[in-house]
């Protein structure tokens, strides 16, 4: 059974995600102080590691490979996320 959980993350560059197996992360935004990912999960799967990149508004993108999940705007920053 199918369920939306949700995933603190960090404002970093890169960093390991621990999702049941084919899980689809539908967003990424700002919830009070902290990033949070929202995510369509199967808990009765295994949990596997995704990668998770994180790039400012004019910085450059060092992957070519990556799958664009979400844009957050955080005051007068901007962060888009993908994963690789």
């Amino acid at each position: 059974m199918e369920t939306i959980y949700k995933y603190e993350i960090a404002l970093t560059d890169s960093q390991a995600l621990s999702l049941p197996a084919d899980a689809q992360i539908l967003s990424i935004q700002e919830q009070g102080n902290c990033l949070c990912a929202w995510a369509r999960v199967d808990t009765c799967k295994p949990e596997r590691d995704r990668t998770i990149i994180c790039c400012g508004t004019g910085n450059k993108i060092e992957q070519d490979s990556m799958r664009f999940i979400s844009t957050v705007q955080m005051g007068s920053f901007v962060w888009h996320f993908f994963e690789l």
